[in-house]
């Protein structure tokens, strides 16, 4: 018992001030501290330069052979290939509106790994969690953007086409994976940084991670939440308790992975709904009003949910 009220306090300690941030941030925005365009910079900074920057100057401590693992990445896709088939399954053969199927399959499996997970693999584990954690991101880049894509055309077919060049070179340009590739080469050419620009890293990596906790909360619109509230929580639950399940159990049992790389994909996964989500279903017409809800939704859960995976990963 007293074992476990330790763990208890320790993860407490790790996730309580990572929701709180969250909700500072959302507590900013009705002070109207924060208007609708301040709060789409945070989201911007937070992505094109504050999480790239945890990324890469968490690469760029650790040797290549230290951080970078083909298993784990096939695992990786592994699970979300399979959890998407599955979930693409389960709603594709419900009498729900078309665009409402495509935003609750989305929202079931897009995970906000960078701007919640990297700060409770940080807090919990370590910047060696959120090197390897950053190397599986960017390789995992693709397949959600392009599922995501995928799946809104296929529930929208009038929708405007997609430009295939520029969703390339928007893969090709996007900061989390550019981060990735030069901490890698970094990384593994052993380059020493000059101190002044390891400085001025060590100071955006020091803001980097409350902006983006402040730009969810402040993202938080509660208006939506009361239509399709049962289907929010389905999808809210899928996210946060389906999809680690799957995880925990591919790495443990199947791909048997060390206890470090399972607590990082079962973080990983247990992370609420991404904002980009939320993005993508707007600029492709998709029913993003149900997206905005599971967002808030999901995000709020997760104190409880990422609690207790973790909880559970000790106890293991």
């Amino acid at each position: 018992m007293s074992n476990f009220l330790s763990i208890l306090v320790e993860v407490l300690k790790t996730t309580l001030p990572i929701f709180i941030v969250i909700a500072i941030g959302y507590f900013i925005k009705i002070g109207k501290i924060l208007n609708e365009e301040a709060t789409e910079g945070l989201n911007k900074l937070a992505y094109n330069i504050g999480i790239p920057v945890i990324i890469f100057t968490s690469l760029i401590k650790y040797k290549i052979s230290e951080i970078f693992s083909f298993k784990l990445i096939l695992l990786f896709y592994v699970i979300f290939i399979l959890f998407i088939f599955v979930v693409f399954l389960a709603y594709y053969f419900t009498k729900l509106d078309k665009k409402i199927k495509g935003a609750a399959i989305v929202s079931s499996y897009r995970c906000n790994s960078a701007f919640v997970g990297f700060p409770v693999l940080l807090s919990a584990f370590g910047t060696l969690a959120v090197a390897k954690a950053g190397i599986m991101v960017a390789f995992l880049a693709p397949l959600t953007i392009f599922s995501t894509v995928l799946i809104f055309k296929f529930f929208d077919p009038d929708a405007a086409g997609v430009s295939k060049k520029k969703l390339l070179i928007g893969l090709m340009c996007d900061p989390l994976i550019l981060a990735a590739i030069s901490g890698i080469i970094i990384s593994y050419f052993g380059i020493d940084l000059p101190v002044i620009i390891d400085s001025v890293l060590d100071m955006f990596s020091g803001m980097a991670i409350a902006i983006a906790l402040i730009s969810i909360g402040a993202s938080f619109k509660f208006i939506h939440i009361k239509e399709n509230i049962k289907l929010i929580l389905i999808a809210s639950l899928s996210n946060l308790v389906l999809l680690p399940l799957l995880g925990l159990i591919l790495s443990s049992l199947v791909f048997k992975i060390s206890d470090i790389d399972r607590n990082i994909i079962c973080i990983l996964l247990a992370t609420p709904l991404a904002v980009s989500a939320f993005i993508m279903g707007k600029e492709h017409g998709s029913d993003y009003n149900l997206i905005s809800s599971v967002l808030i939704i999901s995000t709020i859960v997760s104190a409880f949910t990422m609690s207790g995976w973790l909880i559970v990963l000790k106890l293991i």
